[in-house]
């Protein structure tokens, strides 16, 4: 089978050494506990006339450094018991546009959320507070320390979106999943990885992992690391250093979800299929778990065909 990576039958047991440091859980115990010591402040403002057939709410929660993270809530317009509820999030660059890209989760029977991401290319603002510069965009501010790295407080972030739909009356507090794609599938393992509230997660083509192999393969954002790289060749290591907390061939292996549903694209040369086995491959074996194959697409992935199966296996495992 095709691959601009390597074959498929290298891929399914394709499993790189992790590269975790010793105080990789600490770190993240650390991060959780301070989340978990501020209020999220979540506040729902209802828009109206927008789609007839459901209710929509503009949000807003609290970060842990302050920023107010916007995002929007859809439930279907008659919701008289909590229902189960999908948390998603944007591939890189983007933002949360417009409520009816939440419409097919609603007609799917569920509640939905889609959360901004800050900075980013939506209506959420950034502070950044980094003792060294970065190159373009985003994915190399704060890269020399974990505690000053981008990706912190983003990660931190999903699993606030989580507990800001938690309180509403109209979701099953036990059956919410994240789901998104490309940095949005990132934060779909992220999310799932550090909220014990997530029983089912759906990364498509996701990003930010497998640093090492990514950074040496890949095209597209990732060159950005490349870019501080070569200009820096000095802080290689502890640029490597620092993405091993962010990684999620390592921060899977905290996933305790009942169920995962990846796709790859075997074409993909922005998150390559043998990124997306690393962080496959490592999900922890009480996780019931598949993956969709697309043999000849790229980053797309499976596209509409995708999404379509993914809706349906919603429905399925929650």
């Amino acid at each position: 089978m095709p691959s601009v990576d390597m074959p498929l039958e290298e891929l399914v047991n394709y499993k790189p050494d992790r590269t975790a440091c010793e105080d990789f859980e600490a770190f993240w115990c650390g991060c959780r506990a301070e989340s978990d010591r501020l209020p999220v402040n979540a506040a729902f403002v209802p828009v109206e006339d927008i789609l007839p057939g459901a209710r929509v709410y503009d949000v807003a929660f609290d970060g842990v450094d302050g920023v107010r993270v916007k995002g929007w809530f859809l439930t279907p317009y008659d919701c008289p018991n909590p229902l189960p509820t999908v948390v998603q999030f944007i591939g890189y660059i983007g933002g949360r546009e417009y409520p009816h890209g939440l419409a097919s989760h609603v007609l799917n029977g569920f509640c939905a959320m889609i959360m901004d991401t800050r900075g980013q290319g939506g209506n959420t603002g950034q502070q950044l507070a980094t003792s060294h510069g970065g190159q373009r965009g985003f994915i190399t501010h704060g890269i020399l320390d974990k505690e000053e790295y981008y990706y912190r407080n983003l990660y931190l972030d999903t699993i606030r979106a989580v507990e800001a739909v938690r309180g509403r009356e109209e979701v099953d507090g036990d059956r919410i999943a994240a789901i998104g794609g490309s940095q949005g599938g990132a934060l779909t393992i992220a999310c799932a990885a550090l909220s014990p509230h997530v029983s089912a997660m759906a990364p498509d083509v996701p990003w930010l992992s497998h640093f090492r192999r990514s950074v040496d393969l890949a095209v597209g954002p990732y060159e950005e690391i490349t870019d501080f790289m070569k200009r820096f060749p000095d802080e290689i290591e502890q640029a490597f250093q620092t993405l091993s907390y962010f990684d999620n061939m390592n921060l899977v292996s905290m996933v305790s979800v009942g169920h995962a549903y990846y796709s790859v694209g075997l074409w993909d040369d922005v998150c390559p299929a043998s990124t997306v086995y690393a962080s496959y491959n490592w999900i922890p074996s009480g996780v019931q778990k598949d993956i969709e194959v697309y043999p000849y697409n790229g980053h797309e992935g499976g596209g509409a065909l995708h999404q379509h199966r993914k809706l349906r296996w919603l429905r399925e495992v929650m």
